[in-house]
């Protein structure tokens, strides 16, 4: 990538129907898991035929596929990867992000045409390192969290790699994201892929001498939060960061759902784009941050990017509860009349459109149609029917219904509802 390309919207894919999503919403690339070797062990990743599907997806509309072989690898994978990586270069994918330097001559061997990119858990956190590795044979790193605005700038400065860094989405605890916490505590290493996140548990402090007296440090109704951070949001300072000269921007989330990822990735992917047509433009702008304010999240922090400005608390979520407004009302879906049309290739739709119904939906209820061009369409829902043509008072998730809608949607379209509109609904 030269320096005067834009920078990449990379964005999170735990599953095929995911990966379709972020392209569908505007990311350029996306990173995802086979079903070993990558530290999201409990994501529904993909087996071998969907990632074959995922790069073809891609390419055909000019996007990149990354695949996660970023595990710390014991003695016993040694053997297994091999075949893994030269399955990954037989179909092509556009890159592979790993930590360990085992699995990187690993990767060069067996996948010598592949280009490697190195993880955030390897912790680069200065030129010197990100140049030792160019030397290994790494083509872009993932900087570290812990840096700052100025170190990033100086790592950029006296490196020619390509350098990628996070900007939204959950922050590990520990260095990088490199964490002994859940091995000890619950036998699953979190740098196996089988994180169980104990530091997002609720702990109550105890003085040895004094049991059953709590001491408080950040205390709510439901326990004390040492270890809880805010989530990365910097939205803000894209522009700057694009100045700087980063070639990709990262999204955290290959555990997190269809409303978090068509919300997350299109909101960045108009802030990136007001970057290249109006840099003059400052901020996210209104409606991209009521689309990252109506996701699940914690309070959101601008990390360590400007070092201690934030205080010594600026980065500590003081409560244990996610923010949540909204949820996932469901997926426009093919209609199965349509039979052997490609959702991600099919033209517009309106009048009575299917739905993949997620959460209990009722009449009464508002929901939001999300474009990828930021706009949203809002629909009262007045009146829906079941496939067989038999008019519904109430749907529950996992089924498919058909409602009426007067503007043109598209399947895989992300549809939210207000928790509050649920619960209105729910009375009536």
């Amino acid at each position: 990538m030269s320096a005067k390309s834009p920078p990449e919207l990379l964005a999170p894919a735990g599953s095929l129907e995911k990966c379709r999503i972020a392209f569908l919403y505007g990311a350029d690339a996306v990173y995802l898991g086979g079903k070993a070797f990558s530290l999201r062990a409990y994501a529904r990743n993909l087996h071998d035929e969907e990632l074959a599907a995922a790069v073809f997806l891609a390419h055909r509309s000019n996007r990149k596929v990354y695949v996660a072989v970023n595990v710390f690898a014991r003695d016993s994978d040694l053997d297994r990867l091999p075949p893994f990586l030269e399955y990954l270069e037989g179909i092509r994918v556009d890159g592979l992000i790993v930590s360990d330097p085992g699995v990187l001559v690993l990767a060069r061997r067996h996948a010598p045409g592949t280009p490697v990119h190195l993880s955030t858990q390897a912790n680069t956190m200065n030129s010197m390192s990100a140049r030792f590795w160019q030397e290994q044979g790494i083509r872009r790193v993932n900087l570290a969290r812990e840096l700052t605005f100025q170190e990033i700038a100086e790592i950029r400065l006296r490196t020619s790699l390509e350098l990628e860094m996070f900007v939204h989405g959950a922050m590990c605890v520990s260095y990088s994201g490199r964490c002994l916490l859940s091995a000890f505590l619950s036998g699953r290493s979190a740098n196996r892929g089988l994180c169980s996140q104990p530091c997002r548990w609720s702990y109550r402090l105890v003085e040895e001498h004094r049991p059953g007296q709590y001491l408080p440090i950040h205390e709510d109704d439901s326990g004390t939060f040492i270890f809880n951070s805010k989530d990365l949001c910097l939205i803000d300072e894209l522009g700057d960061l694009t100045a700087m000269g980063i070639d990709a921007f990262k999204i955290e989330g290959r555990m997190k759902g269809a409303l978090y990822l068509a919300s997350v990735v299109r909101a960045y992917r108009q802030a990136l784009d007001t970057c290249r047509t109006a840099p003059e433009i400052r901020g996210a702008g209104a409606s991209r941050r009521l689309d990252l304010d109506r996701v699940s999240h914690r309070p959101y922090s601008k990390g360590l990017l400007f070092g201690d400005s934030a205080g010594p608390d600026g980065n500590i979520h003081a409560t244990a509860d996610y923010e949540q407004t909204h949820t996932l009302a469901g997926l426009v879906r093919l209609d199965p009349r349509d039979a052997g049309a490609d959702e991600f290739d099919a033209p517009l739709m309106s009048g009575r459109v299917c739905v993949e119904v997620r959460s209990r939906l009722v009449p009464g209820m508002d929901l939001d149609f999300l474009f990828p061009d930021g706009t949203t369409e809002t629909l009262r829902l007045s009146d829906f029917e079941d496939l067989g043509g038999n008019r519904l008072e109430c749907a529950h998730p996992n089924t498919r219904i058909r409602i009426p809608v007067h503007f043109p949607t598209f399947p895989l379209q992300v549809i939210r509802t207000s928790l509050g509109t649920q619960s209105r609904s729910h009375e009536k």
